[in-house]
């Protein structure tokens, strides 16, 4: 029998819909599963409740004691998992994240798990003037992307923006708008695209500079105030 709908949504919020054990966003492949079974007398209250991606909940669910390869999930690495996944959530401190570590500071990209290589075409990639000449280059790169938003700057300046995480665990950011029907310009920020000096982003500068677009990827700003 599954949880009821309340105990469900309570859990995929405190989760934030990811993953409790890889920490990978599950979006809607997010399912909550029973940490006790049913079967074995465990209950549909949020206290044995754990929100897994598809990959994870197999794993958790299916384990053959007598062919055992590999390590069973124990009911108490299950908790350990949840409560201190959701003890993150609640604060989305980077200080508190499970498994933090230098490379991948917040694990969003955990063992190269879902790179791909991107291809995107900066500078000037069209014009309707006469003074400005395009100029194309193409860049590749491997990220994984985290969140897209599309704008507005006035009556006829489409914006798009787009968030990739890369595997030192940082952020680029690819734009590309339109200005007054004029012209059409891409830029990569934070890729030393241009023989610049232009690393990628650190979680702190993306959360100054592109607020909006972290907070679609869920990396929210975290501040404490001394009042």
């Amino acid at each position: 029998m599954p949880f009821p709908k309340g105990i469900r949504e309570d859990a995929l919020v405190r989760s934030r819909r990811y993953c409790c054990v890889c920490h990978e966003h599950a979006g809607r492949d997010a399912e909550v599963h029973h940490i006790v079974q049913e079967v074995d007398g465990g209950s549909n209250d949020i206290e044995n409740a754990i929100v897994l991606c598809f990959k994870c909940h197999a794993e958790a669910g299916h384990y053959n004691p007598r062919h055992p390869r590999g390590t069973k999930y124990s009911v108490t690495e299950l908790r350990r998992h949840r409560d201190e996944w959701w003890k993150y959530c609640e604060s989305y401190d980077p200080k508190l994240r499970p498994n933090d570590n230098e490379k991948h500071p917040l694990n969003l990209i955990p063992n190269g798990q879902d790179i791909k290589l991107v291809e995107k075409e900066i500078g000037i990639l069209s014009s309707n003037l006469a003074n400005v000449s395009e100029h194309i280059e193409i860049v590749r790169f491997k990220g994984k992307l985290l969140a897209e938003e599309r704008y507005w700057n006035g009556s006829t300046s489409p914006h798009r923006r787009e968030l990739y995480q890369v595997p030192s665990g940082k952020y680029v950011v690819y734009h590309w708008c339109i200005h007054n029907a004029d012209y059409e310009e891409a830029t990569l920020i934070g890729a030393n695209a241009w023989d610049e000096f232009d690393p990628p982003l650190a979680l702190e500068q993306l959360q100054e500079d592109f607020p909006s677009l972290a907070t679609e990827a869920g990396l929210f700003r975290v501040r404490n105030l001394e009042l």
